[in-house]
């Protein structure tokens, strides 16, 4: 199912790509199941249709990080692996430990996917490997959709459904920023607006938590040296969604869990670090820019990192208000969108990884809300849990840059269960257990 080289045009070029490549992040959604599962359905599913993807078969070929190419690829090989362990959660944890090797041993292929099966019971584990170059978590997620709909056809023996789904795959594209930009502008998007917003909303880093730019290379080098384990724990965040909502219903669970990430790392800063007490917290929220209908038809790094700034003597309530209407702001007025064109502005000239950016943490979410929403998402099987681990290799400084604080994921799965993870720190992934311990002290 493999297309043409002439095809290799639909490939555009995003700024965002190039940085991501420099950073070689290697993130893995893990999904488990119990129920029985059929391997080599699975497999043939898999391969089926991220052989429907074009830019899966390139790679980016650089010169320097504003002149580089989408050059063709391949032949690849162990793309679909199928692993059998008493233990499913903690072969998870292994596999994303081994995750930069399992994708070198596929030869480089963007994306593996690794059934990880419970010797003795019907529980699984489906971990989908995605290197971020190619595509951001949306454009990953929308790939397993895919594959879990196609398995879910070929099971039911419905060859038109699962045509129709692997013809659907082909035509998702990549675009370029401009293309985009004029795609998703509203009719009162306000560019020039949304730039002084920016310039005049305050950030503040009080926490010190990020390692400087100049300090990056002595880091690197150790860091390179050392075997990453993932930081994850799981929590019941349903106590906390009940306190938070009684007075703001309206509060959405990532807001709540983005004000706990704050709390915690405000309580560090006094508790640790002798921060005074009066003092905000500052992050950046990953936005994804495109719309459901839009995901299904363009894959690539379509992805915006908003600052949200936060008092930190606040309650986690208000805390949790002040970060719904943030996002409610830039989801309005298409902040997030004005975000992105300035990333791929700065990336052509660049000028990515020059300053310091002053916020304490990134956070973002991989919630699969098909998959939260739909109890039927895997024939015959029941969802369990929504869990995420990520490793990564930065290439040089630029790429370290762009993880030299804390980076968080937020995985949400059925009945208020949420996954923490914690991307590799590149000083020492002590630091990401400390602030685990306050979110525990928090939810608990």
């Amino acid at each position: 199912m493999s297309q043409s080289i002439e095809q290799a045009t639909e490939i555009k070029k995003l700024g965002l790509e190039a940085l991501m490549s420099r950073a070689h992040i290697i993130f893995t959604s893990g999904y488990h199941f119990k129920g029985p599962i059929q391997a080599e359905q699975l497999e043939q599913s898999f391969i089926d249709i991220v052989e429907c993807m074009t830019k899966f078969e390139y790679k980016i070929n650089f010169t320097n990080q504003s002149q580089y190419h989408w050059e063709k690829h391949g032949p690849f090989k162990d793309r679909f692996l199928v692993i059998e362990t008493q233990d499913i959660e903690q072969e998870f944890k292994e596999v994303c430990s081994r995750s930069v090797e399992i994708l070198e041993n596929s030869n480089h292929y963007p994306m593996v996917m690794v059934l990880i099966k419970h010797s003795s019971t019907e529980d699984f584990i489906i971990a989908q490997l995605s290197e971020h170059t190619p595509t951001d978590a949306g454009s990953s997620e929308v790939v397993f959709n895919k594959v879990i709909a196609y398995y879910n056809a070929l099971t039911d023996g419905d060859t038109k459904e699962a045509e129709s789904i692997l013809e659907a795959t082909k035509k998702i594209q990549t675009i370029s920023t401009q293309d985009m930009v004029n795609l998703l502008q509203k009719p009162d998007f306000d560019h020039q607006k949304n730039i002084e917003n920016l310039l005049a909303y305050p950030i503040a880093d009080n926490g010190d938590h990020k390692i400087s730019l100049t300090q990056i290379p002595k880091y690197l080098k150790a860091y390179k040296q050392r075997t990453r384990h993932p930081v994850i724990e799981y929590f019941d965040i349903a106590a906390m969604l009940k306190q938070c909502r009684q007075n703001h219903p309206e509060i959405s669970r990532n807001s709540i869990i983005s004000a706990v990430l704050a709390k915690a790392l405000y309580l560090l800063n006094v508790e640790k670090k002798n921060t005074p007490q009066d003092h905000s917290i500052s992050f950046r929220m990953l936005s994804n820019i495109l719309p459901h209908d839009l995901r299904q038809l363009y894959s690539g790094n379509y992805i915006a990192f908003v600052p949200v700034t936060v008092d930190g003597q606040d309650t986690i309530e208000d805390m949790a208000v002040s970060i719904h209407q943030r996002i409610r702001e830039f989801k309005q007025t298409q902040l997030d969108v004005t975000l992105f064109d300035l990333v791929e502005g700065a990336t052509q000239d660049n000028a990515v990884g020059k300053e310091d950016d002053e916020v304490s943490f990134i956070v973002t979410n991989w919630n699969n809300y098909t998959y939260l929403n739909n109890k039927g998402f895997l024939n015959g099987c029941t969802s369990i849990k929504h869990i995420s681990g990520v490793n990564l290799e930065p290439k040089d400084v630029l790429g370290a840059s762009l993880v030299n604080r804390p980076v968080m994921a937020i995985n949400l799965s059925p009945d208020e269960q949420l996954t923490l993870s914690f991307f590799p720190s590149l000083d020492s992934d002590e630091k990401s257990r400390e602030i685990m311990d306050y979110v525990n002290q928090l939810l608990s």
